[in-house]
């Protein structure tokens, strides 16, 4: 029962929050118009990078370039999320830090973590959420595909594990910060092995893919949820991609929780 109360409290305390930021967002309309050509400029561009590849291959690691624009949908769309929910709120936190601030969150009377993590929002970036599964879906259509139950239920299901893994990932990189001081140019790194995910995991000589999926696990990232789209994800694809999500979420829990034990606040 406590769990089930904990999780409802999560709940509560998330939607609350949206409506703070919708609230907020919506006082700078013209940010929306800024968001949205600045989304169809990045996409675009996307596309054309991946289109020179395929003028000199009509494969790359196995996946056509319908295929694989079906994958830079997915990418773009997680791409929306990174950066309308994951980033916001937590870059702020070593500064916070560094700061002492962080001592006036710890005394609101919710989940640290859960604040943190989603006080800031960027809304308006559901336009390249939007704008990423538009793609995915005129890509499918190029290639005369229709999804099967499964696939769909596959699909969704590895893209929710796909937010929650960079979550994890997001948030263990930032926790950091209780014990190093320069931790912004994690970011930096965390943004460009992410750009890896551009691409499919199979497109990569094999130490990398080893790396890609076992050591930094972006290939479940993208090339799995896109994988259910084009009909080549399996069962065993899709409890990976669970495990992985699962796994990243405890150890990011535990390296927060750690990390505020040994926070000795502004006053040392």
């Amino acid at each position: 029962m406590a769990r089930v109360a904990t999780a409802r409290g999560f709940a509560t305390t998330f939607r609350a929050l949206i409506r703070l930021n919708a609230a907020r967002e919506l006082q700078y309309r013209a940010n929306f118009v800024a968001s949205l050509l600045g989304a169809v400029f990045w996409l675009v561009m996307a596309i054309f990078t991946v289109g020179i590849f395929y003028e000199h291959t009509g494969e790359l690691g196995g996946w056509t370039f319908w295929e694989t624009a079906v994958l830079l949908g997915v990418f773009n769309a997680l791409v929306g999320v990174i950066e309308g929910f994951l980033r916001p709120g937590i870059r702020s936190l070593p500064d916070e830090i560094r700061r002492g601030s962080l001592d006036l969150l710890l005394l609101r009377p919710i989940d640290a973590q859960l604040y943190v993590s989603f006080r800031e929002l960027d809304l308006w970036r559901i336009v390249d959420v939007v704008l990423g599964f538009g793609l995915s879906a005129y890509a499918m259509h190029r290639l005369g595909r229709t999804v099967t139950p499964f696939e769909v239920a596959g699909f969704v299901v590895t893209f929710v594990a796909a937010v929650a893994l960079l979550y994890g990932v997001w948030l263990s990189l930032m926790s950091l910060a209780f014990w190093f001081v320069a931790v912004e140019n994690l970011s930096t790194v965390f943004d460009a092995l992410f750009e890896a995910a551009r691409y499919p995991a199979s497109a990569y000589p094999t130490p990398l893919r080893i790396i890609f999926v076992f050591v930094l696990p972006v290939a479940w990232t993208t090339t799995v949820p896109a994988s259910a789209l084009v009909g080549r994800l399996s069962l065993a694809g899709v409890l990976g991609s669970i495990g992985v999500a699962a796994l990243m979420l405890v150890i990011s829990r535990i390296i927060w929780r750690f990390a505020l034990r040994r926070y000795s606040s502004a006053g040392g």
